[in-house]
């Protein structure tokens, strides 16, 4: 009889145990969500050196694509409407019998150059800024980052200036700008000289106007791949730059970088536009 309460004791000692280690599991362990092992098979793919890269340019020729196709109908609607407003001011000019100097300054200067500045480069940056903005708030960007900080790395130049480079897209002067996230001050420099070398928003009419002019094609998807392989060119140009500056002038150890990557999340359309505006500014 004994042992049996001995038994008895020993099995509810044992249930206890298990019952306090259950307790103290579900307080201290966190059981992945279906959303972080969702976030783990995409990172396999989108992270990986084999696939990574290939997703990447196809993404950016993407983008390239809806910005060229979409900007063609409102630059055409837009050069439209600054032609007719240019006939009334010349025929209102002509009316109050003004110099042909004070015409040929007001409308074929002034006029007709904002004109095409604005019918030109407006449409793609009010399509192109909130793709990256959607990339950004999807998670997509700090991923791309991550793909090429190896390559930064190897070029002797900080991991974050993969960053600054695709800041350097939207806007040149944006992308200086985020270069006091680096801490060195020789890597910051670096990243500060070729930034540059990564066309932004305001030479991309001018590219493609010049691939229209010297690659004729009225196929989105043709004008598309050329812009990309045009921008993967400034791209290579960063890099060697950034190798050829690090391995002479701007010679010194390259720093540690640790990049937190964010969980993939659905992107927040209403704070696109008040982004947009933030990095115009």
């Amino acid at each position: 009889e004994s042992g049996y309460h001995s038994a008895e004791f020993q099995e509810k000692r044992s249930l206890a145990f298990l019952s306090r280690a259950k307790e103290i599991c579900d307080a201290v362990v966190q059981k992945k969500e279906e959303r972080d092992s969702r976030t783990e098979r995409m990172d396999k793919i989108l992270l990986s050196p084999k696939t990574g890269i290939p997703f990447m340019l196809l993404l950016l020729g993407g983008v390239f694509w809806i910005t060229v196709a979409g900007a063609n109908v409102p630059s055409e609607f837009l050069m439209r409407q600054f032609h007719q407003c240019g006939a009334v001011m010349r025929n209102g000019l002509l009316t109050l019998q003004a110099p042909l100097w004070l015409q040929g300054l007001l409308l074929d200067g002034v006029w007709l150059t904002v004109s095409w500045v604005v019918a030109v480069m407006l449409p793609p940056m009010a399509i192109f800024f909130p793709l990256f903005t959607l990339l950004e708030d999807f998670g997509l960007l700090p991923r791309i980052a991550f793909n090429l900080d190896g390559l930064f790395q190897k070029a002797g130049a900080h991991g974050k200036q993969a960053l600054t480079m695709c800041m350097g897209f939207g806007c040149n002067a944006a992308g200086v700008v985020g270069c006091r996230i680096i801490d060195s001050p020789r890597e910051r420099l670096l990243a500060i000289l070729t930034n540059s070398f990564v066309p932004c928003k305001g030479r991309f009419p001018i590219l493609i106007f010049l691939l229209g002019a010297f690659f004729s094609s009225r196929n989105p998807i043709v004008s598309a791949l050329m812009l990309t392989g045009v921008v993967c060119l400034g791209i290579a140009a960063t890099f060697g730059a950034t190798r050829l500056l690090s391995a002479t002038v701007l010679r010194g150890e390259t720093s540690s970088y640790v990049l937190e990557l964010p969980p993939y999340r659905k992107p927040q359309l209403g704070k696109i536009p008040l982004n947009d505006l933030t990095t115009l500014h």
